[in-house]
Parts: C-alpha cells; sequence; structure tokens
C-alpha cells in the first residue's frame, strides 16, 4: 500500500464485465430547495439528460411551500402537507442531495463554499434561496424581533412562545411588522392558531392583543380596493388592530418603538417586512440590483457570469420589475428547468415572459380567503376551498412520485458493510488539504514515497484493519466522514489507538475539476474524523468507477495486554449497545426515495460520532469484552462473541434503540439487501426470529456492543448517556450457554 497516493488504471473494457457510466460533462449545482428548483428535480426526474450531473445544496431538506404557508401557521395543515422532502425528489432525480448552507461562492473559480467544508465544484449553478425580511434600520430586531423567514426558524422560536404563552393566565400581545399579503395572512393565521392553543388548555382567548404595524396608510397597498376593503374587515372581525403610517425604530422584551417616538406593547414582535438579500451574495462579484438581489437578463442568467442563474425572490428580473412572491418562483420552474438543459448542450437559452397580471388567494386565518385580481375581488369559504384544491394539486406532484420501480430504474445493491485519475487532479486535491505530520508515521504525505513507514512505540502490538463500500449517500464530504467512523470502530473496539489510516477512493468519471472536487470532499470528511482520534492519513489510492466508493486502511496500536477481545464474556455480564440500530433498512429505503429527510438526517448525525469515546468510557468501567456492531446486524456479531465465550445471551427486543423511521420500514417489507442473509446465518441459533426483524439490520457505522459486568453496567450507562450516545441502552444479559444461543423476551 502506496505512502503517498497512488492510480491504477482499468483493463481494457473488453476484459471486464459491465460498463463505466459515460463521464459526465456538465456538473449542475442548485443552491437552494426552492420552488423553482424542485420543478427542475422533477424534470430531471421524468426525463434525465445525459452527461449531466445534478447536485443540490440545501440548508434545509424540506422546502415549506409558500402557498400553504398560512395555512400551515394557522394549524389547517400538517407539516407534512405544507411541505416538499426534498430527499426523495433527489433521489427521483439521481441528483445529489448536499445537506449544508451555502455560504459563498466564487464565480471564477466556479465553486460553491458551504461554512467550514471544502467548496464544491459547478459548471452552471443555479441560485433559488428566497429573501429573508428587511430588518436592518430597526435597532434590537436581531435579538427581540422574530423573522418569519426561514421559516424552520421562525416557527422554532415562534413554537418556544406559545407555549408560555398559552400556559399563562395574563395578557398575550403580539406585533406583527408589515402590511403586505405576507404580512396580514401571517398575522390572521397566528392569531387563529393561539387562540386555539389557548382554548386546548380551557384559557380565555380575550387576553389576546394582536396588532399589525405598517409604514403605508393603507393594507395590501398593491392590490384593489375591494381586496383592502375586505381585508380590513377580516382584521376587525379577528379583533386586531392595525397601525397605519407606523414605521418600527426599534425593538425591546416587551414592546416596539416607532419613529415618530409612540410604543406598542408586544411580547413577541414577528417581521414580515419587505425582502432583504442573503448578505454572503456581496462578497460573491456577482452583479446585484440596488437592494442586493441578483440581476438577471431574460433567460434568469447573471449579467456578469452568464454560467450562474437566479429565480424566485432573490432575483432581480431585468427586464421588468417583478413583486416578491411565489407565484413567479412557481413559474419560472419549468422554465429554469428546460433553460438549464439548453445550456448543458451549448444551446441558446430563451427568454421568460412573465404573466401582466397574477392572481392572488389571500388567506384570513381561518377556512376563508380572499381573491384578488387586478380591481376584482371575491371572498368566502368557497374561495379557500378553491385555493385549497390548487395547492394540494401542485404539492401532489412533488409529494406523490412515482416508485423508482414503475420508472424502470435497476434495483441498487445497498451500500454500507477504474480508471485511472489524472496526477494532476491528485496533486491539486492533495495541496487544498491540511496534512500535518504525526509522531508516528514516519514517511507520509508530508513526505510520499512508494509505501508508508510507521514506527510503534516500544512494546506495543500493531493492530490493522480494513473497510470499503460504495456510496450510499450523494454527500462526498459526510461519506468521507462516515467511512472514517466505519473503518476506526474496528480499532476502538480492541481498545487500541488508531495511528494512520490509507485511504482507497473510487471516483466517478467527469471532468477533471469535478473529479478534483469530489477527492477533497471525501478526504476532508476523512480528515475531519481521524483529526479528532489523532491519527494521519498516510497515504491511499485513487481510481475511476463505475460507482462511487471509498474505503480506509487504518493501523492502530496497543499494549498486548490492554487488548479488548471479542470473547471474555461471564454470565450474569449486562450487554449494552451504544448508538441505535436501522442504518441498513433507513438507507435501502432512501434509495428507492422511500425514507423522510428527518430520519436520514438523524441516522446520518448518529454515524459521523466516533466511537472512541464511547470506547473509553466502557474500557474505564471494566469492559469484559467488545465489538462493533455493522454488516452482519445485532445478532450476528452478538453470535460471534457468544461462540467466542462459550455463553449464552437474552435480549429484550423492548431494549433496542432504533432509530426514527426504521421500525416502521421493516414493518412494510422494505429491508437491505444482506438481511436475508443475516437472517439464514441465525438459522437455529436465536428463536423468534420473525418478531425481532431489527437484530438483523445491517449497520454501517453501527455502535459498539460490549459486555459488563451487571454491578457496573448503571454507572457505565449513565456515563454513556452523558458522554454523547444519549441512546445507549442495556438491551439483555449473559446467560450459561443454552439451546438456542440467543433468546429472545419482550
Amino acid at each position: 500500500m502506496p505512502g503517498g497516493f497512488d492510480s491504477h488504471p482499468l483493463p481494457p473494457r473488453s476484459e471486464r464485465t459491465g460498463m463505466m457510466p459515460q463521464p459526465f460533462t456538465t456538473d449542475i449545482v442548485l443552491i437552494g430547495g426552492g420552488h423553482a428548483h424542485v420543478e427542475v428535480l422533477r424534470s430531471f426526474a421524468m426525463a434525465p439528460l445525459d452527461g449531466v450531473r445534478l447536485t443540490v445544496v440545501a440548508r434545509d431538506t424540506v422546502t415549506p411551500y409558500s402557498g400553504m404557508l398560512p395555512g400551515y401557521l394557522a394549524g389547517l395543515y400538517s407539516h407534512a402537507e405544507a411541505h416538499i422532502d426534498l430527499r426523495p425528489l433527489c433521489a427521483r432525480a439521481g441528483a445529489r442531495l448536499i445537506h449544508a448552507p451555502a455560504t459563498g461562492l466564487d464565480p471564477n473559480a466556479r465553486t460553491v463554499s458551504l461554512g467550514d467544508r471544502p467548496p464544491l465544484h459547478f459548471d452552471l449553478a443555479s441560485i433559488d434561496i428566497g429573501s429573508t425580511p428587511v430588518d436592518a434600520d430597526i435597532t434590537g430586531a436581531g435579538e427581540h424581533g422574530i423573522p418569519v423567514k426561514p421559516v424552520e426558524r421562525f416557527l422554532e422560536r415562534w413554537q418556544a412562545f406559545e407555549t408560555r404563552a398559552a400556559g399563562s393566565a395574563g395578557k398575550v400581545a403580539v406585533a406583527i411588522v408589515g402590511g403586505g399579503a405576507g404580512g396580514v395572512e401571517v398575522c390572521l393565521g397566528l392569531r387563529h392558531r393561539l387562540a386555539w392553543a389557548i382554548k386546548a388548555q380551557g384559557g380565555d382567548t380575550g387576553r389576546l392583543a394582536f396588532a399589525l404595524v405598517t409604514d403605508s396608510d393603507t393594507l395590501l397597498p398593491r392590490h384593489g380596493a375591494g381586496t383592502r376593503r375586505y381585508m380590513a374587515a377580516a382584521m376587525r372581525n379577528a379583533g386586531i388592530t392595525v397601525h397605519h403610517n407606523k414605521h418600527v425604530s426599534r425593538i425591546d422584551a416587551g414592546h416596539l418603538t416607532c419613529d415618530d417616538g409612540s410604543q406598542i406593547e408586544s411580547a413577541a414582535t414577528v417581521l414580515v417586512t419587505g425582502a432583504a438579500a442573503a448578505s454572503w451574495l456581496a462578497g460573491t462579484g456577482l452583479a446585484r440590483d440596488d437592494a442586493g438581489f441578483i440581476s438577471v437578463d431574460a433567460s434568469l442568467r447573471s449579467t456578469s457570469h452568464p454560467f450562474v442563474l437566479a429565480c424566485g425572490d432573490i432575483a432581480s428580473f431585468g427586464p421588468q420589475p417583478l413583486v416578491k412572491n411565489g407565484v413567479y418562483a412557481v413559474r419560472q420552474g419549468p422554465f429554469l428547468a428546460r433553460t438549464l438543459r439548453r445550456l448543458a448542450k451549448d444551446l441558446t437559452p430563451q427568454a421568460f415572459r412573465p404573466q401582466h397580471r397574477t392572481l392572488a388567494l389571500i388567506t384570513t386565518g381561518e377556512r376563508h380567503a380572499i381573491a384578488s385580481w387586478g380591481n376584482l375581488a371575491f371572498r368566502g369559504d368557497w374561495v379557500w376551498r378553491w385555493k385549497d384544491w390548487i395547492d394540494r394539486r401542485w404539492m401532489k406532484v412533488y409529494q406523490e412520485l412515482p416508485s423508482m420501480a414503475d420508472a424502470g430504474a435497476t434495483p441498487m445493491r445497498c451500500g454500507g458493510c477504474g480508471a485511472k485519475v489524472p496526477a494532476s487532479v491528485l496533486k491539486r486535491a492533495l495541496a487544498r488539504l491540511d496534512l500535518a505530520s504525526h509522531p508516528d508515521v514516519v514517511i507520509g504525505l508530508d513526505a510520499p514515497d512508494d509505501a508508508a513507514v510507521l514506527q510503534p512505540l516500544e512494546g506495543s502490538v500493531i493492530i490493522q484493519t480494513v473497510d470499503q463500500f460504495p456510496a450510499f449517500i450523494d454527500d462526498p464530504y459526510v461519506f468521507g466522514r462516515i467511512t472514517a467512523v466505519h473503518a476506526l470502530s474496528d480499532i476502538h473496539a480492541m481498545g487500541a489507538k488508531p495511528a494512520a489510516a490509507l485511504a482507497l477512493a473510487g471516483l466517478l468519471p467527469g471532468t477533471a475539476e469535478a473529479m478534483e472536487s469530489d477527492l477533497v470532499q471525501m478526504l476532508e470528511g476523512i480528515l475531519s474524523i481521524l483529526r479528532e482520534e489523532n491519527c494521519a492519513l498516510a497515504g491511499g489510492h485513487t481510481s475511476e468507477t463505475e460507482r462511487a466508493s471509498l474505503g480506509l486502511s487504518v493501523t492502530g496500536f496497543a499494549s498486548p495486554t490492554s487488548l479488548i477481545r471479542k470473547g471474555g464474556l461471564k454470565p450474569g455480564d449486562a450487554l449494552i449497545l451504544t448508538r441505535p440500530l436501522g442504518t441498513g433498512v433507513l438507507f435501502a429505503a432512501d434509495m428507492q426515495g422511500e425514507a423522510k429527510s428527518a430520519w436520514i438526517e438523524e441516522a446520518l448525525a448518529g454515524m459521523q460520532r466516533s466511537n472512541g469515546p464511547a470506547a473509553r468510557i466502557l474500557i474505564d468501567h471494566g469492559v469484559t469484552a467488545m465489538t462493533d456492531v455493522t454488516g452482519f446486524g445485532l445478532a450476528g456479531h452478538l453470535l460471534e462473541m457468544l461462540q467466542a465465550s462459550g455463553v449464552g445471551a437474552r435480549l429484550q427486543t423492548g431494549a433496542l434503540p432504533a432509530y426514527t423511521g426504521a421500525v416502521d420500514l421493516l414493518a412494510r417489507g422494505i429491508a437491505s439487501t444482506l438481511h436475508p442473509g443475516n437472517v439464514a446465518m441465525l438459522d437455529g441459533v436465536i428463536d423468534a426470529t420473525l418478531h425481532a426483524p431489527m437484530l438483523f439490520d445491517p449497520q454501517t457505522a453501527g455502535g459498539l456492543l460490549a459486555g459488563i459486568a451487571r454491578e457496573k453496567s448503571d454507572a457505565c450507562l449513565s456515563a454513556l448517556q452523558n458522554g454523547g450516545d444519549p441512546a445507549a441502552r442495556i438491551i439483555g444479559e449473559v446467560t450459561e450457554i443454552t439451546e438456542p444461543i440467543i433468546v429472545i423476551t419482550s
């Protein structure tokens, strides 16, 4: 194994089985999960384009639909009804999903900055990140104001206030700043929501005092007189006080202050003011208008950098001013999809032609709405039903997707448990990494040679392990972190100290810039975990592969007297599992587009935590035997420990920790491709296999399974739960040898 990074050519295609995928020549990065971008994903899901790789960079993996947001705030829609889950949509489109906020863009280098992660390469980029309320001229807005966007952040803060307010006995004063359509809908919706919460606790809604503050002399200044009249009546009927011609200058904990010195009582001040652009756009060099929004031409391309596009609120449409609302973002979606396809084929894009007049359907907090069309206005429950029908029909397109099997997709083997990469790509990638020297590594990447040279401590033994698997997630940085956690776990399970690692990276064929970006993302992900364990990256190997893959060979040192083995369990020992089960079924479902983003994000967070801290806690409490739970599932790895120790075990299935969604997915018949083999392996040695499917779920970056004396188990469990593994559980006990070896109880 090389001390530097090496690469190796594949044999000619005629000598290989299968075919390499066609290299992608165009890397399209969609920044944000807005309305136009979800339509781009749907378009590419229905009709993929050869040679194009699609990547979505999103701060949140679910995106709210603006048309249903007021109803959601009012409690008329559930979270699932009013949000689009980007993960299954990306799965259908064959798009990578990078769950990270964009923090910058360098159009000259064609990279997107992702905070403390390596930048991401693109050939074409599209920005659809929406806007945030203007608050720059309001003192105290950052500390005491609650901006309605980003929506998920707003909901976190509002729900905390709502809980306090509903449980209190005094007056509840709320102020909404902004008199446009968004302001009045949010005001009426929150008033309805909070009144319902107070009623649910038997409280008096008469203590609610809602106020709307606007710097205009009328509500809905962009709408006709009839619409304004209807809305004014709706506000009066809801008992909401409207303050006209008031500009808020300061927000404090219990009130807000206007320019004229007047004060308005407010325990919660919600900002639904005019639109503001993301601050990071100022450093991009993209042409922007006076308000900071990206200047685009008739085809939605940046007027300064035509390979960058922008749409929705964040775009300033050059041919004519467009109102900042979701209607135009929705209508720009199909056009944007066509434009990206044309640009990927080096064709001239067409011009976007916005409609002259748009229909606005404005909700009034309950199942009632106002229709506004120029100078025409209608209102009634029937208008709300009409709006509800339109909104649900639009959402259905993105929520009820055809199954991947129905679409003719080839089933994928579950991930977890080439051709030559150019030397210039490798050299540039390594130059971008922080590869510090390490005392245990005599020759490594700081002075690469044909092989790495390590120097064991005197009296130490060498422990070696290797793991490699194909990519099961789209994010190369997170994939690198999980690969490192998975590979290091074998070292931790034996009580050893990891010293050095060699990486094996398989990259999809593509442009040199894209391959360099992918390699840097993978290796930086690996390094972010290795640094936590003071383990060096000493070298590796790269190649082009039909499916992206990553592996790690790890070397560790330990005193021969301190090694922890699988054998050593004693009857009476408690069995402790340090983290939840379910990664196998979750990512099998993810590949089929059947997993919710929240489920996957929870699992990914757990999988990126090193087992090192847990192993050290277990060792400090006198662990008798230990292993890591990976591809053979909990039952398979437990069997290895029992056979090595000559004992049996009794497991309590009710004590098994599982990631959210995993149990339900298994009950639906979804499982990893390795699951049936794990069940067959345990035939005859475990009872009631049909009643405990989670025991056989293969794990990637799973937790540690350990035996510990019963009298020490409670203290050990408490230390684990307080030390970063809150899901750790005592799942059973070691017994004398039995038949079957593993007995299941509830």
